[in-house]
């Protein structure tokens, strides 16, 4: 028969542990009581170091940047009846900011009526671009001249100081000269 060999547990002196059962109380000095944490969701701020390379990636019109946007929307958000929940043009605005977080999409975003955005919608277009972001990141990390192709084309641009392109004059330019090839082989 085995003999059974009592626990004993050895606590250093002057850690937590080892002060708890002791009634020190006049040498710890009493801090202000905590104060209670918050119900809810805790907000997650999600920092995009890439944002100027994403915008440069916009302007030139690369497709992966709408493929990570859609699969933000469809795998983060969803839809209702077949209509997304979200604008995916909005998504685009969001993955080009510097900090995505709730709190920061419902003070730089409006609705078409110039009302600041729901905090439901904040909270459905940072998911979007989050996921979004992390598509854009791999897509960058397996092609790495791209990235060095936009990093250079984004320092060119900060050096003449032309500024950063505006993205609603580059869509209406694609699909102006869409048009025009679609109106050139219909005749």
């Amino acid at each position: 028969m085995q003999s059974a060999t009592p626990f004993v547990l050895h606590l250093a002196p002057g850690t937590a542990a080892a002060n708890q059962d002791s009634d020190n109380t006049q040498d710890v000095p009493q801090d202000k009581p905590k104060p209670k944490a918050k119900r809810g969701p805790k907000p997650k701020v999600k920092p995009n170091p890439q944002a100027h390379l994403i915008h440069m990636a916009m302007a030139n019109g690369l497709s992966f940047i709408d493929d990570a946007v859609m699969a933000g929307l469809y795998i983060a958000v969803g839809d209702s009846g077949g209509k997304l929940n979200v604008r995916p043009r909005d998504v685009r605005k969001v993955i080009c900011f510097n900090v995505i977080s709730t709190a920061e999409l419902v003070a730089r975003l409006r609705t078409l009526t110039g009302d600041p955005i729901c905090e439901r919608t904040a909270r459905y277009l940072a998911a979007a671009a989050r996921l979004a972001i992390g598509g854009i990141e791999r897509h960058f990390h397996r092609n790495p001249t791209l990235l060095k192709r936009l990093q250079a084309q984004c320092d060119r641009t900060q050096r003449v100081d032309e500024g950063w392109p505006d993205l609603d004059d580059v869509a209406a330019s694609y699909s102006l000269a869409q048009w025009e090839w679609q109106e050139f082989n219909a005749a």
